[in-house]
Order: structure tokens, then C-alpha cells, then sequence
């Protein structure tokens, strides 16, 4: 990633500097004739706000994005937000009772045992929080986003190790519930005041029944917590989310003042007084432009290379270049090219037949094909090829150079 960490006086120059930005990336992708999108994103252990991500979709992305077709809403799953059916509020509330489950460690496992709903269950998981344990309710089969959960608890957040979980809760993973359980309880708002749910016992091989959150989890917090996922709705419009895979190409966010103020970077103003300075942080990735433009442009050829990204403007093929003839008129026509500023790829090759040149032209993707063979060289004509579109025409070697100069 190319980044960039502008220094300005204030906010508004910080919020002047993200929409240039922002703008400029959007100029850049859009030139490169690459699809993209934006999302709404964390801005990770970096920190900072109004952080936006451009993302294009592949399967070979190392991100998961929730995206909404109908209205446009993008986000990645990181931050993503859904409408899920939360779990019931019944009218009465049992009391609560244990049961024995033996070897039951799994939600689905707990659901089969009992034959209940995976809606009628909360899932628990231990973080430990600047060396203080936390449990984390979840809703049935629902995972935690630990981004999430780390922006909503600030400081060091990790899961708990599997030697922590009996010494804090009496019980291993499978086991965990949130009676009797004496430090901080978070849950997902999906399980927001309900009751008659099933959790674990704090005890190995038990569980427990009729769980009221409000009357017998009186600490409880909630907040979004949990990972989107595909086809639940969309929080603006209420259609079918798409959940799929994506690369970043670029990335801004805000820094604000919080490496300046942590290292005591300031400046003097007119007056002579310090203020911290106030950062933006951007990133562009070079290379994945090039990356993702190849993902969306392709057939099962090869690479089908465009202005600008064509690493060259024309591809030059010399067919049999033991003739002379066909020798002399590719040199010439590879020099003259270059001399009207044009790149060229000259495949001057004698060593391989014609239907190896070809396959290679077509895998490599350069925009504009110039095939130079005996047949047409008899009337002092060209080949030219659009490797776009597979667009063939004959040209007269007269007026080769302007032809191909109208192509670029």
C-alpha cells in the first residue's frame, strides 16, 4: 500500500484533506475502468473514525463484505450491521432449572438433546479485557465479531484460553453460561430482554433452563456484537444482504489528534500557542489495481489489458521470422512505432510456430495485435487484431503507423 498521513492545524482542514482524497481514489479507480465499491469499516488498532474502504468483489479477497443491491448500503462485516430475528420475549417466564447434558458441548448439540429451537439459546464466550474477564452472550449458532466487541470495550480485548475458562468460570467451553457468573456480562442485542433460554450451568455436562436476562442477569449490557451474514436484511431498505469476499484497493480514515497528543507532537499558532497536529491516514494499494483489474477483465484466453493499465500500447508479431522478408518489414515497423512514442512488445521469436505466438499474444492481453506474415505481406498489407473484442482487419503497410495511432 502507497500511504499518505497529511498534517493539518484543525478538524476542518482534516475533513478538507479526507474529501480530496477520497476523491482522487475515486478518480483513480474510475480511469483504471475498475467496478469497485465503498464500505463503511474499522479503522483497526490504528484507530481514528470515518474510516471507508474500496473494495472490489473476488473470491480471492481477504476481506467479507455485507452488501445491499436494492440501496446501495456496503459495509465490511467488520462493522456491518443487519435485521436478524432476535430471540422471544415470552409472556411468562419460567424459573430457571438446571439439566444434565451430558457430553453436550455445541449449540446444535444442546438443540438436538432437548429438541428446542437454536432461537430458544445463548451462546457463551469468555474475552479477557485489560486482564479482566468478560462474558459474551450470543444469540443461538451467532458468532462474535471481536471487532465489534472491541471497539464497544476500548483497550486490550482477547479471547480466553482454555486453561482460563475453568479457573473463571468452574466450567470448560460448552459449559459456560451467565448464572452465577460474577464479572461483566455483555450481550447481543438480538437476545435483548429475553427470556426461557438456555445456556450453560457453569458446570461440565450441565445446562440451564427458563433463563429470565432480565430478572436473573441483572448486570447485563448489550450491544451489536454478532457477524453478519447472507440474506438476513438490510438496515436501510429491508432487502436480502449479500455477504462475499473482497479485496481492499484503498482505505481512509481519520487519525484526529491521537498519535500527536500520545507523542506530544505540536505546532505554534500565531499567537504562539501549541495545539496538536491533526492527522488523516490514507492508503492506496498500487499493485492490487493492477490485481483486481486482471479479476474483472479476462476471458479464457488470457488477460485483456486497457488504457491505461496495458503495460504495453501494441504487440508486434513477426510470423516466421526466417524470412527476410517478414524480418526486415517487423523491424521496421518496431522502429517506426517507437519512434511516434508508442510501447511496443515486438515478439521476434524464430524458434516457435505461429499458433504458439498467437496463444501468447492472446494470455499476455496487450490491447492492439499487429501480426506481420508472408501471405499479406505479398500485397504490402498487415494484420491487426483488437485483443478486446477479437476484431480482425487488413491494413495496407502505408498506412499502418496511423491506423495504429487512431487505435491508441
Amino acid at each position: 500500500m502507497k500511504d499518505a498521513y497529511p498534517l493539518d492545524k484543525d478538524f476542518e482542514g482534516l475533513d478538507i484533506g479526507y474529501a480530496k482524497h477520497d476523491m482522487a481514489y475515486r478518480k483513480i479507480f474510475d480511469r483504471c475502468g475498475i467496478k469497485y465499491f465503498v464500505v463503511g469499516a474499522s479503522s483497526g488498532a490504528m484507530g481514528g473514525s470515518k474510516s471507508e474502504e474500496f473494495m472490489v468483489k473476488s473470491d480471492a479477497g481477504e476481506d467479507t463484505i455485507a452488501y445491499c443491491e436494492k440501496c446501495g448500503y456496503a459495509a465490511n462485516v467488520e462493522v456491518a450491521q443487519s435485521v436478524s430475528k432476535p430471540a422471544l420475549r415470552h409472556v411468562q417466564s419460567k424459573q430457571y432449572y438446571e439439566i444434565s447434558t451430558p457430553n453436550v458441548k455445541s449449540i446444535d448439540e444442546l438443540c438436538a438433546f432437548l429438541n428446542i429451537d437454536e432461537h430458544e439459546t445463548a451462546k457463551s464466550r469468555i474475552y479477557i479485557h485489560d486482564g479482566k474477564p468478560v462474558l459474551v452472550l450470543m444469540l443461538g449458532n451467532d458468532e462474535v465479531n471481536e471487532t465489534k466487541l472491541a471497539n464497544f470495550l476500548g483497550g486490550n480485548v482477547r479471547p480466553a484460553h482454555p486453561e482460563e475458562l475453568r479457573e473463571i468460570t468452574g466450567a470448560d467451553a460448552g459449559s459456560i453460561g451467565p448464572i452465577g457468573f460474577n464479572h461483566r456480562i455483555i450481550a447481543d442485542n438480538l437476545l435483548k430482554n429475553a427470556n426461557n433460554l438456555y445456556s450453560g450451568a457453569n458446570k461440565n455436562d450441565y445446562h440451564i433452563g427458563g433463563i429470565d436476562l432480565i430478572r436473573d442477569v441483572t448486570n447485563i449490557e448489550y450491544a451489536d456484537l454478532r457477524i453478519v451474514e447472507n440474506d438476513e436484511s438490510c438496515i436501510r431498505c429491508g432487502s436480502a444482504l449479500n455477504v462475499f469476499k473482497a479485496i481492499e484497493l484503498g482505505h481512509i480514515f481519520k487519525l484526529g489528534t491521537k498519535y500527536s497528543e500520545a507523542l506530544g507532537v505540536n505546532y505554534l499558532d500565531e499567537n504562539g500557542k501549541e495545539h496538536p497536529i491533526v492527522m488523516g491516514s490514507y492508503g492506496i494499494g498500487v499493485e492490487r489495481i493492477f490485481a483486481c483489474y486482471i479479476e474483472q477483465n479476462y476471458d479464457d484466453k488470457g488477460i485483456i489489458w486497457k488504457k491505461p493499465l496495458a503495460p504495453f500500447d501494441i504487440h508486434l508479431i513477426g510470423l516466421n521470422m526466417k524470412n527476410n522478408l517478414v524480418a526486415d518489414t517487423s523491424n521496421k515497423i518496431y522502429d517506426d512505432l517507437r519512434k511516434e512514442g508508442l510501447e511496443v512488445l515486438f515478439d521476434d521469436r524464430n524458434d516457435v510456430s505461429a499458433g504458439v505466438k498467437f496463444n501468447d499474444a492472446d494470455l499476455l492481453g496487450t490491447p492492439v495485435q499487429v501480426i506481420i506474415g508472408e501471405k499479406n505481406l505479398k500485397d504490402k498489407k498487415a494484420e491487426v487484431k483488437l485483443r478486446a473484442n477479437n476484431e480482425k482487419c487488413i491494413v495496407e503497410l502505408s498506412g499502418l503507423i496511423n491506423k495504429l495511432k487512431e487505435l491508441n
